[in-house]
């Protein structure tokens, strides 16, 4: 294999597994929630606080990889994923599993903010759509065959398994990296590393996360107090204010603003984002549907959802490669379409009810659907988002993507079990609450569908900025 496909395997690798650990423990939540003693308001965190952390530190690690090198950040990420994922696996109770899925959240971060732009500057642009065609394959397979590859460990070795198998494969990648990634990519020390703006950037982040979906707590034995939405919005306006402030007052921002004068990064990132919000939905509320309504097994409800990664796995590259010849756009508009029509479909069949000789050949369907939009979408959007950057700005340019990735897929956590709860205490059927959930995703991938027709193919010149 060629210096650059050594590159592209390796990349591809930490992207595999900090992304599948993103979903893998979706299919575990309803044995977790038995075997820790949780509920779903609370089980919840187990994902949100990986996602979180992840969200909350990519900027910071892809400023870092600028200034001092990819290849050290994203070695450093495979020991600091592999050291969590351990010490997950070994978890006697909630509380210790989410603080250790922070440790996990941090290796993650310097992989997903590290590899795009690795890959981007690796490759150059009339094979990069192909090669980020197929890194974002490896990123929607992540995703998407969470449920599945979850499915059967769980089934065949305990929900622990779920957090050992990364242990191998983290090591093999830290192998890798230290022997095909260019030591030099990247290195560009400029000035110091912005410690204020990376704080502002976390607060305006866990701000934004928590005015989606405020948290309760209890004080003592009083009544529980729900954070006053007014109060946390009023919070957020203040902090991203100071945050924009700072930034154009440092000489290395952490963010550079200028990014957003480019319509191409910002719309595909909107179009990323909605994205997101509405299949995170998917993944969070399918298991339960799949477990508790259809009455499956996890291995068998792993299964079921396999079909979106297969889908996925034969869809992905060819969009990717596609893009090099026709264009991003409307290939991007597509697989959002197909999204929503998924979705909508879906919550269809749930709130018709399926007929149980049917049932699931009916949610094969939708969720084939479903993997042949996250195909058309993500190769694309990447393509043209990377490819506007200039090379000394790709880890932030690739931080901030996956950063808006993570932000989707909390936010759309967040409001699916939020959505889900409220319309569940309302009717008390768990029916009606999914449905009511996914067609407020369906109509979310619509926006994703508008984001994706406002950008156009640009591509970045080296030395105008």
């Amino acid at each position: 294999m060629s210096k650059k496909g050594w590159v592209l395997a390796t990349v591809a690798c930490g992207t595999f597994m900090a992304t599948l650990d993103s979903s893998i423990v979706n299919i575990a939540l309803p044995t977790l929630t038995k075997a820790l003693h949780s509920d779903l308001r609370s089980i919840k965190w187990v994902i949100v606080v990986y996602l979180l952390t992840i969200t909350c530190s990519l900027l910071p690690f892809g400023r870092l990889s600028d200034l001092y090198g990819r290849k050290k950040i994203f070695q450093w990420g495979f020991i600091v994923f592999t050291i969590g994922s351990l010490l997950c696996g070994f978890a006697v109770n909630l509380e210790q599993l989410i603080l250790f899925r922070v440790l996990q959240g941090f290796g993650a971060s310097m992989l997903m903010s590290n590899g795009p732009a690795i890959v981007t500057q690796t490759f150059e642009y009339g094979s990069r759509g192909k090669a980020l065609g197929i890194l974002s394959m490896v990123v929607s397979l992540g995703l998407v065959s969470g449920p599945s590859v979850g499915g059967f460990l769980i089934g065949s070795f305990g929900w622990r398994s779920i957090f050992l198998v990364n242990i191998p494969i983290g090591l093999l990648g830290f192998l890798f990296a230290g022997r095909h990634l260019d030591p030099m990519g990247g290195r560009r020390k400029h000035g110091p590393f912005d410690w204020g703006g990376a704080f502002l950037q976390v607060l305006v982040l866990l701000l934004f996360i928590l005015f989606v979906d405020p948290p309760t707590f209890t004080v003592a034995d009083s009544k529980p107090i729900l954070l006053s939405r007014w109060l946390l919005g009023g919070g957020l306006l203040t902090t991203s204010f100071i945050f924009y402030v700072v930034q154009h007052q440092v000489p290395e921002p952490i963010l550079d603003f200028s990014l957003f004068k480019i319509r191409t990064f910002w719309a595909a990132n909107l179009a990323n984002f909605l994205n997101f919000v509405s299949y995170s939905s998917l993944l969070v509320l399918m298991p339960f549907y799949l477990e508790e309504v259809l009455g499956l097994d996890p291995e068998h409800a792993g299964f079921l959802m396999s079909a979106i990664p297969l889908t996925v796995f034969v869809v992905a590259p060819i969009s990717g490669h596609l893009s090099d010849r026709v264009g991003t756009r409307y290939l991007c508009a597509l697989g959002a379409l197909i999204s929503s029509i998924a979705l909508l479909t879906m919550a269809g069949l749930a709130g018709s009810g399926l007929n149980e000789s049917t049932a699931h050949f009916k949610v094969i369907l939708a969720l084939l659907a479903v993997g042949l939009s996250s195909g058309l979408f993500q190769s694309p959007n990447n393509v043209a988002l990377m490819s506007a950057i200039q090379t000394h700005k790709l880890g932030v340019a690739s931080a901030v993507m996956a950063t808006i990735r993570n932000l989707g897929l909390v936010t759309g956590t967040g409001i699916a079990a939020k959505l889900f709860s409220w319309r569940h205490s309302e009717t008390g059927d768990f029916v009606e609450a999914f449905h009511f959930s996914l067609i407020v995703a369906g109509f979310l991938a619509l926006g994703a569908m508008a984001a994706s027709l406002a950008k156009r193919d640009e591509v970045a010149v080296d030395g105008d900025a």
